[in-house]
């Protein structure tokens, strides 16, 4: 039937609502099931034909890893206790009270089991001397020592048994945990005596589906020996029937012989086997109830899925994946040696590429003295050629060097000279161009060569690292997870589970499981910060934080710390931008480009001169770097790489400076990357640190050199990059450098927003602008503070003391 609410909102049906619960919950109903069930049974289970009850043992392990399901316990083993009379359930009682008071006292978890049977010996003396009058029978005593011999060894059986909550649904079935099961099940079925319907006893029953599913799973030896196990235990609650330990060891013995020929024939064998002690002694009850509980026990067998046979030997027994290991094996150093033999060739070809092509030394040593073919038959060689730094020697070597500019009068001027004092012009002039093609192509290669070794020592590099990651899993065969999980487990960190989300550096985010300690949750967090922070920062060599807390209630309580890379830094910027012509296009360009949460990198670019061209040519060297960067290339080849590219340009004399600055926010390091740029200035309290370039602008020269400097940041930098625009010509560059310090100095407090626009505006009023665009960037860096710390550093300023006279 359907029902619609108010609003027109279709309602869920109660069934499905249901359906969605008992999902969602299935952990928690099936494990109150379960402890409803073990409390029944175990507070009524028999032993030496009397009642031996492990109410206590059931009572004490729930109690110190599910204390949420002791209204359970206490619903089934006080049911289970009025089956055996009012004294046994009210012994049950005392025997509550008496071990809650002893743990309060003794909260070790190890001497659980032995308060346990000091418990349960004296509360059972004194019901004892109580019952008697003082004079407790020896056969009483024995068993009360009996029994409280046997709750500290089912205490410790029931500690295999139930693992944490946490482990509940993960725990691996080690062989000591199905022997616990084993006992535990045994000693449960010994409470289950008078469950008989008709010929059907349910003991009996679910002992051979026991046997069959062993025997299953394990084969003959884990059927006999569960057999013989439960035989045992099952006879010990009647010692006149001992025999029928005999019984079930043949068989499981019998069935298991038979497990390659299938389930009829196991059960065959289990027949086979009750039929020969039948014949055998008559004494054992091998009667029709016997026989009719075996028959139900094999149709149960026969259709039992074979799924759940193939998940308990998957469990119990995983096969060895030695085909699939033998196979990653043979992958992994096939792809080594690939990998190895691409190496030796990177390094073949960085080592020819290096002494193939002459060196720019090399190149002016062969072109000292000028030798062309057109001057050799030439009747005035001796007079042009004939002195040095005489005849055409000034003339050509003024040619060569204003050879570069590309404005056409400067050609036509030059090559009017040589036709003023050459016959010959048209042919110098033609082996001129000639040989300053060559010099020029000579310079690229020069340069191509270095940027090539360059790209190919970086591809070694990554090269190198990927064979030492494969050698590396191949001989761990772990995940991250597991490598995390394992150096946990050596601390004595109690987890369950560990999730890698991100694995790139600098942003690595990772989420632990911990279960919920009884100290409650600020324990917990202690954990997180003071054990396992230093773990990840030893693994990973970089600092992390917690960024989440979360205690989940489903499918059980646990608490997830989410650990991702700590940024011990943060930083603020301000930008002052102005173009000399007042137009929205500069020759200067700038970029913030942040990398990843730990990595941020600040370019400036300065195109030569002020019109469109430079603008297109300093935003396309920001533009080609952002893309080198964020596809992880080593700064100084990307710098060498857009040199190359810059300098393959015709009929173009455009080149551009750059000045990188990449600050790492996790390590508090600074690494500045120059190319022609003006100094960069680091402003620490009454200290100034200045970065300074020789190197040439990008695409200059032919070759060039990338200027590179690393520095320690701390909290209260600043950092400071311009432009060749912000100086005068007109002053010394000493003197306006210590005006821009001292402006620093004084506004350093000023919001870093505006404190570029400030500096500009006072370092211009002094300084007049030169007709040049300008550009100035400003970075403040901080200490990561976080928003809920009460906490946080002042300025120094404000701490200042003060005196009143």
């Amino acid at each position: 039937m359907k029902s619609w609410t108010t609003d027109g909102v279709k309602k869920m049906p109660v069934w499905s609502r249901w359906v969605q619960v008992i999902k969602k919950k299935k952990l928690k109903i099936t494990l109150s099931v379960l402890i409803l069930f073990f409390a029944f049974f175990l507070s009524k289970a028999v032993l030496f034909e009397a009642a031996v009850p492990f109410f206590l043992p059931i009572w004490a392990i729930v109690a110190r890893r599910y204390p949420r399901y002791l209204p359970f316990v206490w619903i089934g083993g006080l049911s289970g206790s009025l089956t055996l009379g009012i004294g046994q359930t009210v012994l049950h009682v005392l025997q509550v009270g008496g071990y809650q008071v002893v743990s309060q006292v003794v909260k070790n978890k190890k001497l659980i089991p032995f308060q346990v049977a000091m418990v349960i010996l004296l509360v059972q003396v004194g019901w004892q001397w109580a019952s008697y009058g003082g004079e407790i029978p020896l056969s009483v005593s024995l068993l009360v020592l009996y029994e409280s011999i046997l709750s500290a060894i089912m205490t410790v059986f029931l500690f295999q048994l139930f693992v944490p909550m946490h482990a509940l649904t993960t725990a691996k079935w080690t062989f000591e945990r199905i022997g616990a099961a084993v006992m535990v099940s045994a000693l449960m079925l010994t409470g289950m005596g008078g469950l008989l319907f008709g010929l059907i006893s349910i003991p009996l029953v679910l002992v051979h589906v026991v046997l069959f599913g062993a025997v299953s799973v394990g084969g003959v030896f884990v059927g006999t020996a569960v057999a013989t196990i439960m035989g045992t235990i099952l006879s010990l609650s009647q010692l006149s029937f001992s025999g029928m330990i005999a019984v079930y060891a043949l068989s499981g013995l019998c069935a298991g012989l038979f497990q390659s020929k299938g389930r009829l024939w196991m059960a065959i064998g289990s027949i086979g086997a009750a039929l020969f002690f039948t014949v055998y002694d008559t004494s054992l009850p091998l009667d029709k109830v016997y026989f009719a509980s075996l028959a139900l026990a094999m149709m149960i067998f026969f259709i039992m899925p074979s799924s759940w046979i193939s998940y308990a030997q998957n469990q119990l027994f995983p096969k060895p994946s030695s085909v699939l290991f033998k196979r990653q094996q043979w992958l992994t150093d096939k792809v080594n040696t690939q990998l190895y033999d691409f190496q030796q060739f990177v390094e073949f070809i960085t080592q020819l590429v290096n002494d193939r092509f002459p060196t720019q030394k090399e190149i002016a040593s062969t072109t000292n003295t000028p030798d062309y073919s057109v001057c050799g038959s030439c009747f005035r060689q001796d007079k042009c050629w004939g002195t040095e730094n005489q005849g055409m020697y000034p003339i050509v070597d003024e040619w060569k060097e204003m050879r570069g500019h590309t404005k056409s009068g400067v050609r036509y001027r030059l090559n009017d000279r040589i036709q003023e004092k050459c016959v010959r012009s048209s042919g110098l002039i033609d082996a001129l161009e000639e040989e300053y093609a060559n010099n020029k192509l000579a310079g690229h290669y020069a340069h191509g060569k270095k940027m090539l070794a360059y790209q190919l020592r970086d591809m070694s590099k990554h090269v190198s690292e990927l064979m030492a990651d494969l050698q590396l899993n191949e001989a761990n065969h772990e995940s991250e997870e597991e490598k995390i999980s394992k150096r946990l487990d050596d601390a004595k960190i109690a987890h369950f589970q560990i999730d890698m989300l991100s694995e790139e550096p600098g942003s690595r985010k990772i989420v632990c499981c911990l279960p919920v300690k009884q100290a409650e949750w600020e324990t917990n967090q202690m954990v997180g910060e003071r054990l396992i922070i230093p773990i990840l920062h030893e693994l990973y060599d970089e600092p992390f934080e917690i960024s989440r807390t979360t205690e989940i209630q489903d499918p059980f309580a646990h608490l997830q710390i989410t650990f991702q890379s700590a940024v011990r830094f943060t930083y603020d910027y301000g930008v002052f931008t102005r173009s000399f012509q007042n137009t929205v296009y500069s020759g200067d360009a700038h970029s913030v480009i942040p990398l990843h949460s730990g990595l941020v990198a600040f370019v400036l670019s300065d195109g030569m001169g002020q019109n469109m061209e430079a603008y297109h040519e300093s935003r396309k060297v920001i533009r080609l770097l952002r893309e080198c960067l964020q596809h992880q290339m080593n700064p100084e080849t990307a710098m060498h790489t857009l040199h190359y590219v810059m300098s393959l340009k015709h009929h173009s004399d455009l080149y551009a400076t750059v000045d990188l600055a990449l600050l790492d926010l996790q390590q508090g390091k600074l690494w500045s990357f120059k190319a022609g740029s003006m100094s960069t200035y680091l402003l620490r309290g009454k200290d100034c640190v200045k970065i300074d370039s020789q190197s040439v602008p990008i695409g200059f020269l032919p070759t060039m050199s990338v200027d590179a400097e690393e520095r320690i940041v701390k909290d209260g930098d600043i950092l400071v990059m311009l432009s060749d625009g912000m100086f005068s010509p007109d002053y010394s560059l000493e003197e306006q450098e210590n005006e821009l310090i001292r402006l620093m100095r004084k506004y350093e407090s000023t919001p870093t927003g505006s404190l570029a626009d400030l500096l500009a505006a006072e370092f211009s009023r002094k300084y007049p602008a030169a007709e040049d665009d300008r550009t100035l960037i400003v970075v403040k860096v901080k200490h990561a503070v976080p928003e809920w710390s009460l906490f946080s550093p002042s300025y120094r300023n404000i701490s200042r003391e003060r005196m009143i006279k």
